[in-house]
């Protein structure tokens, strides 16, 4: 089993986190707008003692919330992990919360270390105000066949370009859909979609692309084009809205080979 870093001085901490993007300018830091990373950083930096710089597995975009984000960042400071889980949080606004802090081998990387990442979005028919800050709100019912006939159109390996663009300039646009899973929770609708990657706002033209569909204003082989020919098509709806968005898990390790209708990726609700 290879060591933990901090038994050569400097330690590579591994943490789980969730936050309401509501009031983000998303994940990134950037040089305008509050954005996760930048909060989170200033926050470890007052209890560590030095500055720093936080990795994530996954940039999410403004407004788009996380149960199971997943980061890493390097100290030589000698505090536990359980009393820097209370201390960070104690430095971190309510709308972020630190679930897990651990140890974690030199070798772990945040991003690169993932073999998949798994979004999920909620669609709610109920104008309620405790359900407008984290789901689409569709009055009209939506047919769960239709919804999933459409994107069991992404399963595999694609060409996303049409859905999305690359963090990097001239960065890859092919993205392996590993599972997809479309459900009704107490009227809500849930949509679970696993990858090993995805490109930025992909998750949100996916469901958008999918729901407009499902609701006769496009047609499955305006999906089928964009897909085949992404240099040619554009998805042929807007992104969904970012509120109903959650970064709900991320997998390490070896990726097991595993069927669409294959239940590991748990209940509407479960992590």
């Amino acid at each position: 089993m290879e060591e933990k870093t901090h038994k050569f001085g400097v330690r590579r901490i591994k943490m789980v986190l969730a936050y309401d993007g509501t009031d983000f300018s998303g994940w990134q830091y950037q040089p305008e707008g509050q954005t996760v990373q930048a909060t989170l950083e200033k926050a470890i930096e007052a209890v560590v003692q030095h500055p720093l710089r936080v990795i994530a597995a996954g940039r999410t975009d403004t407004g788009v919330h996380a149960l199971g984000q997943v980061v890493h960042f390097k100290t030589e400071n000698h505090l536990s992990p359980a009393i820097m889980k209370r201390a960070f949080n104690a430095h971190l606004p309510k709308s972020i919360r630190i679930r897990q802090v651990k140890d974690a081998p030199r070798s772990f990387h945040a991003r690169f270390s993932a073999s998949s990442r798994i979004y999920r979005y909620f669609i709610s028919p109920y104008h309620l105000p405790f359900l407008h800050r984290y789901t689409w709100i569709i009055e009209k019912k939506l047919d769960l066949m239709a919804l999933e006939a459409v994107l069991s159109l992404y399963l595999g390996k694609h060409d996303f370009a049409a859905f999305g663009s690359s963090t990097k300039p001239g960065g890859s646009t092919v993205r392996e859909v590993l599972q997809i899973q479309v459900k009704r929770h107490r009227g809500l609708v849930v949509i679970t979609l696993e990858a090993n990657a995805f490109l930025r706002k992909m998750v949100r033209h996916m469901v958008g692309a999918a729901v407009k569909v499902a609701l006769v204003r496009a047609s499955p082989e305006e999906v089928k084009r964009a897909l085949e020919f992404p240099q040619g098509f554009r998805c042929p709806a807007p992104p969904a809205p970012s509120k109903g968005l959650f970064l709900w898990r991320v997998k390490y390790g070896k990726r097991k080979e595993v069927a669409h209708e294959n239940s590991e990726m748990g209940g509407p609700f479960t992590h």
